[in-house]
């Protein structure tokens, strides 16, 4: 009943409004303009749900609808009749034009928010497929067996963080990693779908370094590589460290004459790179220098992989348009054409392929190509990943540390642990050669959350970088991500306002101390009276933090002095003023 009101108020609010389109502006050349930067279909879903109009439409005829642009305030969406043929027999309409034409009364309509739709197996899949969706800005995963939905909100919706997912991969330390177009960061999230922060660049958006980034992959040596279509550093493959710091680029801007990269792929002695406007799959060396042009003439390549006997896949999004197989060298064995506008590729093991889109995720035969079927229907569905957590003796889903003073405060957290003997913490001055500095012990098997830490001490000013070597009961092991400290030894004393202020009965005061020093805080009533005392006691060089407890104070005004003789002979004294308010 609510979902007809709202068909019946959209259909008696908005009058018709047709634009004739010219041949720029063509169904299949907009869908190719939002392929390479989705921006514009991002501002028109915005755009649609504030004026309460669909997302996308799924017809039980099997006609897909989805927004394709906005243009002066009327949302435009692309209606594809062939699934497996998404630019034949393409409209573009706008929701009035569709509800004059189609009988939405049985249709899917999503209105921008998720039904959170889970079709989970039994047990805990260690196996899985990850495919991103620009429709819902989520993740979806799949058996990589059969090829069937295991869970539609593998990586839910996740506002401000994700908002064009184009590929999500299982990063070396045990999370998933997903670069975004539009928000150009590289996000993390543990293998349960939990948003953990920003992985690359670290600090956040850096569009010096990565802006409308597509596919990314990992070197052997476990950094990061992200393919950029614009900005200062387009056209090439900017490099980041297990800490999300960039290294500056592992291919440089248009080397072997790349241009619009949108896939990597790794084997053993090589790297390959898909330009989808050089129509070619690049080879480079694994230090990142270009060798040649391994696959050419394909408009728009996409998604490239290996197969299971070293020939290639790739998927291929415009005219001529399908799935490419070819041998190691280049050459090309197959081209199956049935299905089109391909993005995503991935080979089950009977031999099948899945591919992915502007419809949806699609089986198709492996030896001539035909539609098997149309698995899961979809107007975004992006790059197909291949995880197995199995890999993962410890599930390492948080690794942060805090400085406090001159001390680093490491915490972690593990999701599941298999035969964990402990973490010895290892600690570098220049993330290259690490120290272990302490050992944590683990608990063994358990699937249960468990928190960690550990306190460095006493450091001096400087640069610090941590890592966890996760040991199992027979010796083997597994590297943590590398966390960042920054420990700054003040120049001179200081005493911060306490916050917060007024407070009732707890507050903080924040003091900074140049060198090691015996400190003193008392804190004095309105006529210059000692009526407590906060801290008494040494103190290392360093800023620091101390909780006061007022419980037994009056509402009214007061005064703390901090008073430190450092331990090269200087003296600091210096009072401030807070209020109780009960």
């Amino acid at each position: 009943m609510k979902k007809m009101f709202r068909l019946y108020f959209l259909f008696t609010s908005f009058f018709l409004i047709t634009i004739t389109y010219s041949q720029e502006n063509s169904f299949k050349n907009l869908l190719i303009q939002k392929e390479f930067n989705p921006l514009t279909y991002f501002e028109a879903k915005k755009a649609a749900i504030n004026q309460d109009l669909p997302v996308s439409i799924k017809l039980p005829r099997g006609i897909l609808i989805d927004i394709l642009k906005e243009e002066k305030g009327t949302i435009f969406y692309s209606v594809i009749k062939n699934l497996a043929q998404p630019f034949s027999d393409g409209e573009i309409l706008t929701f009035n034009e569709i509800i004059s034409r189609y009988d939405l009364s049985n249709a899917d309509i999503n209105w921008g928010y998720p039904s959170g739709e889970v079709h989970q197996q039994d047990g805990l899949a260690t196996e899985l497929l990850l495919i991103p969706d620009w429709t819902n800005d989520n993740v979806l995963s799949f058996d990589p067996v059969t090829g069937d939905l295991v869970n539609a909100n593998y990586i839910p919706p996740n506002p401000g963080n994700l908002a064009s997912p184009k590929h999500a991969l299982l990063n070396p330390a045990g999370f998933i990693s997903v670069s975004d177009q539009i928000t150009d960061l590289v996000q993390k999230f543990d293998t349960s779908g939990n948003y953990i922060g920003i992985y690359a660049p670290a600090g956040g958006v850096n569009n010096t370094i990565l802006d409308n980034l597509r596919g990314h992959s990992y070197r052997p040596n476990g950094n990061l590589v992200v393919t950029v279509g614009s900005g200062a550093n387009q056209n090439g493959i900017p490099e980041f460290d297990a800490a999300g710091n960039s290294l500056g680029n592992f291919i440089a801007n248009g080397a072997g004459g790349l241009n619009s990269p949108f896939c990597i792929l790794f084997r053993d002695n090589d790297v390959l790179v898909t330009g989808s406007s050089s129509d070619a799959a690049h080879r480079y060396d694994l230090s990142g220098n270009y060798l040649n042009n391994l696959i050419t003439g394909v408009q728009f390549p996409q998604q490239i992989i290996k197969l299971s006997n070293g020939n290639l896949a790739l998927a291929i999004f415009s005219t001529p348009s399908g799935l490419g197989i070819y041998d190691s060298l280049g050459v090309q064995l197959n081209f199956f054409t049935q299905v089109t506008g391909l993005r995503g590729v991935f080979q089950l093991p009977g031999g099948n392929y899945l591919v992915t889109n502007a419809s949806g995720l699609h089986e198709i035969d492996g030896t001539n190509g035909n539609l098997v079927r149309t698995i899961y229907s979809s107007s975004n569905m992006q790059y197909i990943s291949y995880v197995d957590y199995s890999i993962i003796p410890v599930e390492l889903i948080f690794f942060s540390a805090n400085v406090i003073g001159n001390n680093v405060v490491l915490n972690w957290r593990t999701a599941t642990e298999l035969n964990n003997s402990g973490f010895q913490v290892e600690r570098s001055a220049d993330n290259l050669s690490f120290a272990s500095i302490g050992f944590v012990p683990g608990l063994g098997t358990t699937t249960e959350l468990k928190n960690y830490s550990f306190t460095d001490n006493s450091l001096t000013g400087g640069i610090y970088y941590y890592r966890l070597k996760q040991v199992d009961f027979d010796g083997s092991f597994n590297y943590s991500n590398v966390v960042r400290a920054d420990v700054e030894i003040p120049k001179e004393f200081s005493l911060s306002q306490n916050y917060p202020n007024p407070f009732n009965p707890l507050t903080k005061i924040k003091f900074a101390l140049p060198v090691d020093s015996r400190i003193s805080i008392k804190i004095f009533n309105s006529i210059g009276e000692v009526i407590d005392k906060a801290a008494e006691d040494n103190f290392s060089s360093g800023v620091h933090e101390i909780n006061y407890n007022g419980l037994n104070l009056s509402s009214g005004i007061y005064f703390y002095t901090l008073e430190a003789i450092g331990n090269n002979g200087s003296v600091f004294l210096e009072t401030k003023k807070m209020t109780v308010l009960k």
